[in-house]
């Protein structure tokens, strides 16, 4: 597709399908709200994930790596999704994980295990205190053990990580093309910034000027993400000599859907979910895309999205974070 394109494993179900949520629009009575199913990349369901774990995988046998190293929390989708590609290419995945998670593992965790993950968890002050120590520990003895590691940054947000969602926005341009939408605003949940940063730098290499990008944090504030994804976005440029100009003020963000911070379910995220559910047999997941829907879902209600213009959400995946919350996420009895 581009002549800077690095070399990919073809891991994911490509193309992903963009459906109308017309029940959705039905129960709100307004609005033309499109989904982009990355939830459906497959490699059991992995999500946004395995688009960037593409290419980084394809580096990584390319020199000589037989294992990947990363971290997360328990119900990191990341983690996951790389435990579940490491499963299949015959790779060692390795999971530092913080804190420690309690009672009989569920979710992602359940999975981690299941695909083979070594997992090692660590209390969350000192992995944040000690971070670089623990990294470069665990590299150390993998080295000692025989093997050849690579280390993944958190979400696989780094500059390789990036092309996934740099093609990903081609893909959608595509379909968009296919169904005479020359207009319209596109949401993506933002946290680690790699997803956010390959969809910006998608749009600016393909000259897409019909698709407005807003990228929703469903951690930390807008202030950190425009400095993360804005220097992930340069290094990104830099290191694959891409052919755009970058500044800032590509990066739109909705504020106010974190929460009380990352990972912590609220009120109007759970509702979301069920919404979502009972329209339209659609799971989202309490820690990114419930959050970011609930701003799509305010937008359509003000008039801001899916009105002058349609509004198209990229569903990033993350539904088996949702079996680690079943008291939160049950319907109340009526």
């Amino acid at each position: 597709m581009y002549p800077q394109e690095p070399d990919r494993v073809s891991l994911a179900a490509l193309p992903t399908p963009l459906i109308r949520l017309q029940r959705l629009e039905r129960e709100l009575g307004r609005g033309q709200i499109w989904m982009k199913r990355d939830d459906l990349t497959g490699l059991e369901l992995s999500g946004n994930k395995v688009r960037k774990l593409e290419y980084i995988v394809a580096q990584a046998l390319a020199d000589g790596c037989d294992a990947l190293v990363t971290e997360g929390t328990a119900q990191s989708n990341h983690c996951r999704a790389t435990a579940a590609v490491c499963a299949k290419m015959g790779l060692q995945s390795v999971l530092l994980i913080r804190p420690q998670p309690g009672g009989v593992p569920a979710g992602n965790h359940l999975l981690d295990l299941l695909f083979g993950a070594k997992v090692k968890c660590f209390p969350r002050e000192r992995f944040e205190s000690d971070r670089r120590e623990i990294v470069d520990s665990v590299l150390a003895d993998l080295k000692k053990a025989g093997r050849k590691p690579r280390w993944v940054p958190m979400g696989a947000s780094e500059p390789i990580g990036c092309w996934g969602y740099i093609r990903a926005i081609g893909e959608l341009a595509e379909q968009l093309r296919s169904q005479a939408l020359d207009q319209c605003d596109v949401i993506v949940p933002v946290s680690s910034g790699g997803t956010f940063a390959g969809a910006v730098l998608g749009k600016l290499m393909g000259r897409f000027q019909g698709i407005h990008l807003w990228g929703v944090p469903v951690s930390d504030d807008v202030a950190f993400h425009t400095r993360e994804v804005g220097d992930l976005c340069r290094q990104t440029i830099e290191r694959f000599a891409l052919p755009v100009d970058f500044s800032d003020s590509e990066m739109l963000f909705m504020n106010s859907y974190v929460g009380e911070g990352y990972a912590i379910p609220y009120p109007a995220a759970i509702d979301t979910i069920r919404l979502l559910a009972r329209t339209e047999g659609i799971l989202l997941d309490p820690v990114y895309t419930a959050k970011a829907f609930c701003a799509l879902l305010d937008g359509v209600r003000d008039d801001r999205f899916g009105n002058s213009r349609p509004v198209v959400f990229i569903h990033t995946g993350g539904i088996f974070s949702d079996f680690a919350w079943p008291e939160t996420l049950l319907p109340e009895p009526h």
